[in-house]
């Protein structure tokens, strides 16, 4: 009787294991994953994001000066691409869809994220600009 109850309980362990492993995530193709403006936000905090990694990689050496200098710019590029999509989209007609609750913002010295009350950037100190 006792090795039945081992035998169902090594069971149950391995399914509850196993089941995440061969199920397929459920995909929902009708619904979308935001406007426009909002894909452009997120991809504007990720562009970001990349820079500061990027910034990072170089002050510990991870990076030489040729990789460097190629990426951020290329880095760069493409965020400067995506605020001006942000432009034209706020121009086009597209302002009654910015959120209104706590925006991210982000320092403009070291491109760290800020929330909308701080005054300074929580990573370098400096003034936080509106």
């Amino acid at each position: 009787m006792m090795v039945v109850i081992e035998v169902l309980l090594i069971l149950a362990i391995l399914t509850a294991i196993g089941y995440p492993l061969f199920v397929q995530p459920k995909t929902s193709e009708g619904v979308e994953d935001g406007d426009e403006f909002h894909k452009l936000v997120a991809a504007k905090e990720s562009a970001f994001v990349a820079l500061k990694d990027l910034d990072f990689d170089y002050k510990t050496g991870k990076l030489d000066d040729e990789d460097y200098q190629k990426l951020k710019s290329r880095y760069e590029t493409e965020a400067v691409s995506i605020l001006k999509r942000i432009d034209e989209t706020e121009k086009g007609g597209a302002k009654e869809t910015r959120p209104t609750a706590r925006q991210a913002r982000f320092c403009s010295s070291c491109g760290a994220k800020a929330d909308t009350d701080d005054r300074f950037c929580r990573s370098c100190g400096k003034p936080v600009k509106n």
